[in-house]
């Protein structure tokens, strides 16, 4: 018996059996398109990361108070905010550091800030105008950003000037309190969206004031945070190597025990990796359990096709049809349901993906998932069918044709 006959004579048999045959693809249909829809939320999410990354800046490190050693990834962070404290001296001698291009302190706290007649409380950041900008991609959507010499003057993330207040919309020139006093809005900042470092939510002041805000939070000459710009030519790993040992003959601290982090885009990018890694993971395995669903429904199917069809096999075997031909009949069948669900699976799963960007949600498919989930649903249908197709092969003749 030729291929061409096998693939003729198999489909001819499932159609026969078509409830039975389409319920079986539907579960192999909904194994694929689940491992394409998750795995591609998961690339949507780590491709999402990845531009918010690019407007961290590649020459960008930024120095915190706080030991992040463990890593945020693995979930062992060992956060001591309490041990660990920047001052201006520490800003003053990165400045010297080789390979840095500049330097700019950073303080942040909170503050209840108030418009018209509502209270929320808000982010403040206060910053060197001129450094501050030249170490960040921020952008403004209306007026301007800080400038040297601006006291009592405010720059509003989007969020807060147009989502915060309810209807009352935050615009240039509006007055707003900050920890109980007057500030003057002299610009509203883009729609940034990004999670790394202040944005949408947040309202910048200039350094003097923000360590006026902060009061007693700080001690004198504390700063929250340094961001650093490297200078061209410069590897940035390099250079943030050598900051942190600096850092840590300041502080008298080992490099093991230093109670500061400096975030480079670098270790910005592997805590992500390692977090979306087992996420892509996880999600691959749940959807790999659809799958597997999928390949005992082909079983099944296969096993109730063997023995409604015993007769039939002894009539095959009756005019010189061999056990391998048998075996390999039943194999064709199994893997043409897996190839029917796969091919199904993959285009609902990509069909799935495309309507979710529609609806704004960042979901990108994935070729080598599309084609690793399609050869997945060929492999469990010839898996699902091999049990069955093998019992089939060893039916007797003689006992296949008393079968009734």
């Amino acid at each position: 018996m030729r291929t061409e006959d096998m693939v003729s004579y198999s489909l001819r048999n499932l159609r026969h059996q078509k409830v039975r045959t389409w319920l079986t693809i539907v579960g192999i249909v909904v194994g694929v398109a689940a491992v394409i829809v998750l795995v591609g939320l998961a690339d949507g999410l780590r491709s999402s990361v990845s531009d918010q990354l690019s407007a961290f800046g590649p020459k960008t490190i930024v120095v915190s108070p706080v030991s992040l050693e463990g890593g945020i990834g693995g979930g062992t962070a060992d956060l001591r905010p309490t041990l660990g404290k920047l001052f201006e001296r520490d800003a003053d001698k990165i400045e010297r550091v080789e390979g840095v291009e500049l330097v700019t302190k950073l303080i942040t706290t909170s503050v209840d800030m108030k418009f018209r007649d509502k209270h929320i409380t808000s982010a403040i950041y206060g910053v060197d105008p001129d450094a501050y900008t030249e170490t960040t991609s921020i952008k403004i959507s209306e007026g301007r950003f800080l400038q040297p010499g601006d006291r009592r003057v405010a720059v509003i993330g989007y969020g807060i000037a147009n989502d915060n207040f309810g209807d009352d919309k935050i615009r240039v020139n509006n007055l707003v309190e900050l920890g109980g006093q007057k500030y003057r809005v002299v610009g509203v900042l883009q729609k940034s969206g990004s999670s790394f470092g202040p944005g949408d939510s947040s309202v910048f002041v200039s350094y003097e004031d923000g360590r006026e805000l902060a009061g007693d939070a700080l001690a004198e000459r504390e700063i929250s945070g340094i961001r650093i710009m490297v200078d061209e030519g410069f590897d940035t790993e390099e250079v943030a190597d050598n900051i942190e040992y600096v850092l840590a003959s300041m502080h008298k601290v080992p490099l093991e025990d230093k109670d500061f982090t400096l975030i480079t885009p670098k270790f910005i990018e592997d805590q992500v990796n390692s977090v979306l890694g087992t996420l892509t993971l996880f999600l691959g395995a749940v959807s790999g359990i659809a799958l597997v669903v999928g390949g005992v429904g082909i079983s099944n199917t296969m096993f109730v096709s063997v023995m409604e069809r015993t007769k039939e096999i002894g009539v095959l075997k009756s005019v010189g049809a061999q056990n391998w031909q048998i075996e390999r009949l039943f194999l064709v069948e199994a893997a043409m349901i897996g190839l029917v669900g796969g091919v199904m699976g993959v285009l609902f799963g990509i069909m799935v993906v495309l309507l979710l960007s529609v609806f704004g949600i960042n979901a990108t498919p994935s070729i080598p998932t599309v084609l690793i989930s399609f050869m997945i649903a060929m492999s469990v249908g010839m898996a699902g069918g091999f049990i069955p197709a093998r019992n089939a092969a060893k039916i007797p003749a003689v006992e296949a044709m008393r079968n009734d």
